[in-house]
């Protein structure tokens, strides 16, 4: 072989692999520690409003409970997509510079339906799971902490709203970067707007 022919170093499969350790460390650890503080800061305000009986204490529970409640959900949706994309074995590199809650990028090209519908159901599975999770966790003594569960239930409900009706079109045969831009198009506020409602339903029927 000769010197034009050698792969270099940082072009290897194997390179490419110990970038993406390096960067997914990274990524846990900056999605750890915003979990923790998202939790500690909740659960301090949540605490202080039990213990002193202000009314200034208990609108600022409120405000951590959904400050908390959305940063976990999100975390937890992304992480459940990656999740989802790397157990099907498809190409998935964690970003070299993560854009807020997402982390990694989805090789349309190089996967097949099989591994985008294993990776979409990753996000809504992990939501519900949390959910699930929290209903377990929490004594829900608390409007604070009511509104954490109704929170993360929204979001739940909004990312479902958005991404089930792609997964259904996908699973019929439809393209799915073409699908995902329809739905970004036409879907607008329509999923939030759902979780919204469906959150403060719930919220007050828990609270």
């Amino acid at each position: 072989m000769s010197e034009t022919d050698v792969i270099p170093r940082e072009d290897t499969q194997e390179a490419r692999r110990d970038r993406d350790r390096v960067r997914l460390k990274k990524v846990a650890l900056r999605h750890g520690t915003a979990l923790l503080a998202a939790l500690t800061l909740w659960g301090a305000s949540d605490y202080w409003a039990t213990g002193s009986g202000l009314v200034l204490a208990e609108v600022v529970s409120w405000f951590n409970a959904v400050f908390a409640g959305t940063a976990i959900a999100y975390l937890v949706h992304e992480w459940g997509h990656f999740a989802g994309a790397r157990l099907s074995g498809s190409v998935s590199p964690v970003m070299k510079e993560p854009a807020s809650f997402f982390m990694f990028s989805f090789k349309y090209e190089q996967n097949s339906r099989e591994q985008f519908l294993s990776m979409s159901l990753g996000g809504p599975i992990a939501n519900w799971s949390l959910v699930i999770l929290l209903c377990f966790l929490l004594p829900l003594e608390t409007w604070s902490q009511a509104l954490l569960l109704a929170t993360t239930f929204a979001i739940a409900v909004s990312v479902s709203v958005f991404e089930v009706p792609v997964i259904n079109r996908v699973l019929y045969g439809d393209d799915p970067q073409v699908i995902i831009e329809q739905r970004r198009n036409g879907a607008g506020t329509t999923p939030t707007k759902v979780g919204i409602v469906a959150g403060a339903l719930l919220w007050l029927l828990i609270a």
